[in-house]
């Protein structure tokens, strides 16, 4: 259930330039992506798709991004991070171990493609399964 991150095409495709799955890095930074989409009502979601671009929430996106790297860059070496919830058989709670140096390095893809679209004027797609 990869999410792809690319910039938007004129024919409505995009050039694919980075993925999240649905672990650890993705649900770190779940939280950032509730708080863009509550202030610009686009939401980076694994099974949906949003575009943001200079007029559609790009800048709330950056600013979450530095906000979540400095979080990330205040963890321990390594840590737990909730995935989600089985239901079945029995209800439990899911974690995945995180690495801040990994964490760190895709975060800092994800602004680099941010700001690329910031300063190119492009608009960058989240595409979900």
């Amino acid at each position: 259930m990869p999410l792809d991150i690319g910039f938007l095409l004129p024919d409505g495709r995009y050039d694919l330039r980075l993925q999240f799955d649905g672990d650890g890095c993705y649900w770190f930074l779940h939280p950032w992506f509730t708080r863009v989409q509550r202030t610009t009502g686009s939401y980076v979601d694994l099974y949906g798709d949003a575009d943001f671009h200079e007029a559609n929430g790009l800048d709330a996106l950056i600013g979450a991004m530095a906000e979540a790297r400095a979080a990330a860059a205040r963890q321990p070496t390594e840590w737990r991070v909730h995935t989600g919830t089985q239901l079945v058989p029995v209800r439990q709670e899911l974690y995945a171990t995180v690495e801040r140096v990994e964490i760190l390095r895709s975060i800092e893809r994800f602004q680099a493609l941010l700001e690329e679209a910031k300063v190119s004027r492009k608009t960058l797609a989240f595409r979900g399964d």
